[in-house]
C-alpha cells in the first residue's frame, strides 16, 4: 500500500522553509519517511519486546509485518484512538 498526501502552504510558510532547506519540497518528504522509518523501528521492538516477556514465538518476519501484527494484536493503538481513550503512546 502507498498514501498519499498532500500539504497546503502559504507563501510565508513556503519561503519559511526555503530560509532552511534548498528543496523544501524534498525536505519535507525525507522528514516524513525518516520519521516513519524511525517509528517503524520503534513499533517492531516494541513487537518484539512483547512477544519475549509473553514467551510467545515471533510470528511477525520484517518491518512491515511486524508494524501490522502489533496493530493487529493490539500491541501498539493509533495516536488518534490514544487521545480518545487515554491509553498508548503518543509519538
Amino acid at each position: 500500500m502507498h498514501t498519499s498526501i498532500t500539504v497546503g502552504l502559504t507563501t510565508c510558510q513556503w519561503q519559511s522553509l526555503e530560509y532552511i532547506a534548498e528543496d523544501p519540497k524534498d525536505w519535507f518528504i525525507n522528514w516524513a519517511q525518516f520519521r516513519a522509518n524511525e517509528t517503524a523501528r520503534e513499533i517492531s521492538q516494541k513487537y518484539i519486546n512483547h512477544k519475549i516477556d509473553a514467551g510467545q514465538a515471533i510470528t511477525a518476519i520484517g518491518t512491515s509485518a511486524m508494524v501490522q501484527a502489533a496493530y493487529d494484536e493490539k500491541i501498539i493503538i493509533t495516536a488518534k484512538e490514544n487521545n480518545e481513550t487515554g491509553i498508548g503512546k503518543t509519538i
